[in-house]
């Protein structure tokens, strides 16, 4: 008896141990780990927190650094550059962002989301909306248009915001969709976007327990 009444506590107590856990609010870390869940078969824009800007591919990413092969404007030939993780501010393709190393409520404020992307607003109580559009971000929260009413959440109520976007295609998946049109629902390797069945990762943009960084996004050459 006092065997399994032992074994009920461990289970218990393992238990409970993995709801805290995954109850837990994601922390930089794992923003940090979405560059290792999109491709890197293509061109990154990546900025440093001294508004220094990089264009290249990246060829690996670790917990403490991120490597890529980034065109030189000088010899105009490609050269590795290692990048540590507290430098990095921003890595982005066109309009997307798919880290972003400050919380910032401008960010989240200039979001354009578009198709099946949405903000992911998480509160200090730990719940949880999906923001698709319609929805308006001002100085004191967002606001979701839905027919029936609108639903206010305020910013003193919000502890983190994630931009949920779609994972980027490579430079090459890029173009043949723009050459393809409607046919790229025949590509055996690009169907899943002609058909909206992409996958998407969340991009955390707002943490309400960090500093708040609202400087404007500058992008000067390296």
């Amino acid at each position: 008896m006092k065997f399994r009444s032992a074994r009920h506590i461990l289970a218990f107590t393992l238990l409970a141990t993995s709801i805290f856990s995954s109850a837990k609010s994601p922390n930089q870390e794992d923003s940090w780990s979405v560059l290792n869940k999109i491709t890197h078969k293509r061109t990154y824009t990546i900025e440093t927190r001294d508004r220094k800007c990089a264009w290249g591919r990246i060829t690996e990413v670790t917990p403490e650094r991120l490597t890529a092969t980034v065109n030189n404007p000088k010899s105009y030939s490609p050269e590795t550059v290692i990048f540590r993780r507290p430098d990095v501010l921003r890595v982005a393709a066109g309009r997307r962002v798919y880290y972003s190393g400050r919380s910032s409520w401008v960010d989240v404020s200039l979001t354009r989301v578009e198709g099946r992307e949405r903000l992911k607003i998480v509160t200090t109580v730990g719940k949880t909306y999906e923001a698709t559009l319609p929805y308006t971000v001002s100085d004191d929260g967002i606001t979701l248009h839905a027919p029936a009413k609108a639903t206010k959440i305020s910013k003193s109520d919000i502890a983190l915001v994630y931009d949920v976007v779609v994972r980027p295609l490579t430079d090459t998946g890029e173009y043949l969709q723009g050459e393809l049109g409607p046919m790229i629902i025949f590509d055996p390797y690009l169907y899943e976007y002609g058909l909206h069945l992409e996958q998407y990762v969340p991009v955390l943009l707002y943490r309400a327990d960090d500093p708040e960084d609202n400087t404007p996004a500058q992008c000067a050459q390296r």
